[in-house]
């Protein structure tokens, strides 16, 4: 067993930013490890990572000043592209229930970053970090892509070679496995991602549990979230990053793209650690 694992108020701004394409899903993908790979984030921009419970292990990101959680479509959406079951999110030991998710099922049907976005409408405020929208992709400085990833048991990532390749940690037995996760990404300068009118492709290669994680920027002490994770490649040279756009297309429809969401008994604070 894989263990991965915002305050009401308006919608934020309209951002603008160019558009994806992707790849494969990250549940779906080949764990390698390239060089110059994802390694372990600290400080603000792995502060205001969560985690998203529920159906694939996704990470998650709260928009400052809302109930919303940012993700990816893929992590809320089941095998027939409907929304079911249900999503809570974890942050700091605490878990909070999604009431509904804003999201447009038509990712199913054309699985790409362009559509593989979503937004998690809480039973209530998370009360830890956030991070504002922002407008655009920036012309200069740096840029983090982060997302929960597996640990070892001393603490490096956990990574096998192939596909079909999931590693235990060194030394577990038994027939379930409970593994730690921690905050990881790349980090690069805005000139080195590849921006095309229909992608946006960042020298990475995090693998499943990252997906709904975010592309950050910090500026000012704000960590500003300016793309969501969504694919990686085959080869794992690089992440593929949904764009702003199709964030603010579902916070300019919510009437359309509002789906609820069973709901759970109100959850108790977790004694997990972060």
């Amino acid at each position: 067993m894989l263990v991965v694992g915002t305050v009401a108020g308006g919608s934020p701004s309209r951002a603008s930013s160019t558009h994806a394409t992707g790849a494969v899903t990250l549940h779906d993908a080949p764990q390698q490890l390239p060089a110059g790979g994802p390694q372990l984030v600290h400080g603000a921009i792995a502060d205001v990572l969560v985690r998203v419970r529920g159906g694939a292990i996704c990470s998650g990101t709260p928009i400052t000043g809302t109930v919303y959680v940012a993700t990816a479509a893929h992590c809320v959406l089941d095998g027939d592209g409907e929304v079911s079951g249900t999503r809570t999110v974890l942050q700091d030991g605490v878990e909070y229930t999604a009431v509904a998710v804003l999201v447009d099922p038509e990712y199913h049907d054309s699985p790409d970053p362009r559509h593989d976005a979503a937004l998690l409408v809480m039973d209530r405020m998370l009360t830890g970090p956030s991070a504002t929208l922002g407008d655009e992709l920036p012309a200069q400085g740096l840029v983090t892509v982060a997302g929960f990833q597996p640990l070892d048991t001393d603490g490096s990532l956990l990574r096998g070679t192939r596909s079909d390749n999931r590693p235990q940690p060194h030394g577990s037995t038994g027939g379930i496995v409970r593994i730690a996760t921690a905050a990881a990404g790349c980090v690069h300068r805005s000139w080195e991602l590849e921006i095309t009118s229909t992608a946006v492709k960042v020298p990475c290669g995090l693998i499943p549990g990252a997906s709904g994680g975010g592309l950050f920027v910090e500026r000012g002490g704000d960590v500003i979230l300016v793309g969501i994770i969504s694919t990686v490649a085959h080869d794992l040279t690089y992440n593929a990053v949904v764009p702003l756009g199709a964030l603010y297309e579902l916070l300019d429809n919510p009437g359309e793209y509002r789906h609820e969401m069973q709901v759970v008994a109100a959850a108790q604070p977790s004694t997990q650690a972060r």
